[in-house]
């Protein structure tokens, strides 16, 4: 039995304590509806990581405005109607004194414009090519402004609604990460240049959402630590700039992102792993919490022992959601890749199924693709 994992956590400076450390990560599952509504399906699924005994659950990317789409799937919170939705998830998380976090997206350059009104929108312009055959249209001042507000009044529905907190996605390749990337943000105004002008779309998130609700309402951004796939320009010294500058924040936690916890950091692989690196280069206190790669108790402690507060579970708990129930009792996991029969008995839709077969190694199928 894992003593970190099952120690309760506490959010200081909100006075928020988790019953564990093991959080559910944001998770892409594409079962709302065209609209944004949350299904009943995918509420249903969250209420079974809840039972399941996870001390925190961060739901999947949560679209503030329209034009930032991602997924034909992809929640939203945006309407009233939203936010009451969300209102029997709050209930349930109370029944099982677990906290509940909406992360709130933008797509940025990724938006897909077949699932907007109109083309993605960016901190700079970029022209039409093989990757953005729309091109990509540099947002205005005013439009910036906009964001700021969509994503506050997202954090005030989902408080209204009676949830814990919100993730701000600041990471891959999102619209957040694109204003923190020096190659993709190339403004010379206040929203570009430095690190802190980058950042500087986050911190007014941050505040704005301070200003408007009680300290115990959390709030994350989560980060990728550095560049990965075909995306360029993302690199961890900047990060790190970044994460010392987002603690100076009413913040209360720093997630980042790391494909594999325990990978070697991709610039300099002589320095070692990249999260004791990450520990190394962080020097606020707002802790910090590492997905990638954690899929039992062993990881979990490993990342622990790296310097980890917080844990996020990601692909395992697709296939358990009583994910943490069962690695503190030893009982088996179910492995991936997981079989149609088992997500469809968890209450994945034919939707969801869809997309997750996309996944290298996460279903049978995809392995066999």
């Amino acid at each position: 039995m894992s003593a970190s994992l099952e120690h309760e956590f506490l959010f200081g400076n909100a006075g928020v304590s988790l019953k564990n450390r093991a959080v559910l990560a944001p998770l892409t599952h594409n079962m709302s509806a065209a609209n944004g509504d949350p299904s009943q399906a995918e509420l249903r699924w969250l209420q079974l990581c809840i039972q399941g005994g996870f001390g925190m659950l961060i739901t999947a990317a949560t679209q503030v405005l329209p034009g930032g789409r991602c997924w034909a799937g992809q929640p939203a919170l945006m309407t009233e109607a939203q936010q009451q939705s969300w209102l029997p998830l709050a209930r349930s998380a109370e029944a099982y004194q677990a906290k509940v976090l909406v992360q709130l997206h933008h797509g940025g350059l990724r938006a897909l414009p077949e699932l907007n009104a109109e083309g993605p929108k960016g901190p700079s312009a970029i022209a039409q090519g093989t990757r953005y055959p729309s091109g990509v249209a540099q947002l205005q001042d005013e439009e910036i402004r906009q964001l700021i507000q969509a994503f506050i009044n997202s954090a005030e529905r989902a408080y209204a609604a009676g949830l814990h907190g919100v993730e701000l996605h600041a990471a891959h390749h999102f619209l957040l990460c694109n204003f923190l990337n020096p190659e993709v943000n190339r403004r010379e105004d206040i929203w570009g240049g430095s690190s802190r002008n980058r950042a500087r779309i986050i911190i007014e998130i941050i505040r704005g959402i301070r200003q408007r609700l009680p300290r115990s309402f959390l709030i994350g951004v989560r980060l990728s630590p550095e560049s990965y796939a075909n995306v360029s320009g993302i690199r961890l010294a900047n990060q790190l700039e970044v994460a010392n500058l987002l603690a100076e924040e009413a913040l209360d936690y720093l997630h980042f992102s790391m494909g594999n916890s325990f990978k070697q950091a991709n610039e300099d692989k002589q320095a070692g792993p990249l999260l004791p690196q990450i520990r190394r280069g962080y020097h606020g206190h707002v802790p910090l919490m590492f997905a990638g790669a954690i899929t039992d108790i062993h990881t979990a402690e490993r990342a622990f022992n790296l310097g980890a507060e917080l844990v996020a579970i990601g692909s395992a708990a697709i296939g358990n959601p009583d994910w943490l129930k069962h690695s503190l009792s030893g009982a088996p996991l179910k492995q991936a890749p997981f079989s149609r029969e088992h997500l469809l008995k968890l209450g994945f839709t034919e939707q969801a199924l869809e997309y997750l077969v996309k996944i290298p190694a996460l279903t049978e199928q995809a392995r066999k693709n």
